[in-house]
C-alpha cells in the first residue's frame, strides 16, 4: 500500500502509536486525526463523524496507554466494541450483506476490537503533572508487534499467498489475544481473500460469505447504539456510535491491499 495514499497514511499514523519514540502525544493525536480525517472524507463524505474520534490516554493501574478514544465521552473504542459483542446483527447490515450471519457479525466485532487494542500502545508509567519532558514511550510487547506486523503484511506483502497470510493472522491474534474460546471461534471465521480486481489486492474477509470486515462495519454506519452498549454506557449518543462505526471500518480499510494510483 502507498504511504502516501490516505490508506496509507492512517495505516502509518496508528502504527506509530506503539513505537518507541520521543514523539509528543500532541503530535500523535495530529497525524492520528488528521489521517482519519481525510480517509473518512474520501470513503464517507459528508456522513463522517470521525472527528468525534480521537487519540487518547487512559490510566490504569498498571500505566498509562494510548488509543482510540471518543474525544466528549472519555471512553476507548474497543470498550464500546467489547459491549457490542453480542449485539444483534443490524437489519440495515443483513440487507445489505445477506449472506452474512449473526456469528459472523459477532466475529467481526471481535477481531476488529482486538485489531483497535493492538494498535494502542503499551502501558507506560504515569508521570507527574509537573514533568514536561518527552520520554520514549515502550515498544510493542513481541506478541502485539507479531500481530500488528501481520495486519501489516496483508497491505503490503504482495508476495505472500492468501493462505499464508491467514495462518499467520490467526497465530497471531490468538498468540496477542489469547486462546479463549470466543477468540478460537472468531479466527474460524475470518480469512484473507483477494479481492476481485486485482488478485493481488488483500483483505481481511469472513471466510464464508467473502465479505471484507472494512465493508461489514461500514455497512453498519447507521444502525443503531445496540442495548447491550447502553447498558454499559447510558450516555452515549448515537452520532458517538455512528463516530465508532466509522472508525473501525476505516481502521480496518487502512489495512488492506490498494489498487496502485487509488483506493479500490
Amino acid at each position: 500500500m502507498n504511504s502516501r495514499s490516505p490508506h496509507g497514511r492512517l495505516r502509518d499514523a496508528l502504527l506509530r502509536v506503539g513505537e518507541r519514540r520521543h514523539v509528543p502525544e500532541a503530535d500523535l493525536r495530529t497525524a492520528v486525526e488528521d489521517a482519519l480525517s481525510e480517509l473518512a472524507e474520501e470513503t464517507l463524505g459528508e456522513r463522517s463523524r470521525v472527528r468525534l474520534v480521537t487519540l487518547g490516554s487512559e490510566d490504569h493501574s498498571w500505566g498509562r496507554n494510548l488509543g482510540l478514544r471518543l474525544a466528549d465521552y472519555d471512553v476507548g473504542l474497543p470498550d464500546l466494541l467489547w459491549k457490542a459483542d453480542v449485539s444483534e446483527l443490524p437489519s440495515q447490515v443483513g440487507e445489505r450483506c445477506p449472506a452474512l450471519g449473526q456469528d459472523e457479525w459477532e466475529a467481526a466485532l471481535l477481531v476488529c476490537k482486538l485489531i483497535l487494542m493492538a494498535l494502542e500502545s503499551e502501558p507506560e508509567p504515569v508521570l507527574d503533572d509537573a514533568v514536561s519532558v518527552c520520554l520514549p514511550r515502550p515498544a510493542r510487547a513481541a506478541a502485539r508487534e507479531r500481530f500488528c506486523q501481520s495486519l501489516v503484511a496483508i497491505a503490503k506483502r504482495a508476495d505472500l499467498q492468501q493462505n499464508e497470510l491467514t495462518a499467520q493472522l490467526h497465530s497471531t491474534l490468538l498468540d496477542f489475544a489469547s486462546e479463549t474460546p470466543d477468540n478460537q471461534q472468531a479466527v474460524q471465521h475470518i480469512a484473507v481473500l483477494p479481492a476481485h480486481q486485482p488478485q493481488s489486492v488483500m483483505r481481511i474477509c469472513l471466510s464464508r460469505s467473502g465479505i471484507s470486515l472494512a465493508q461489514v462495519l461500514l455497512r453498519a454506519d447507521g444502525c443503531p447504539v445496540p442495548d447491550s452498549v447502553l447498558d454499559e454506557f447510558p450516555d452515549l449518543n448515537q452520532r458517538e456510535w455512528n463516530a465508532v462505526i466509522q472508525v473501525a471500518g476505516l481502521t480496518l480499510l487502512a489495512f488492506e491491499g490498494e489498487l496502485v494510483g487509488g483506493a479500490e
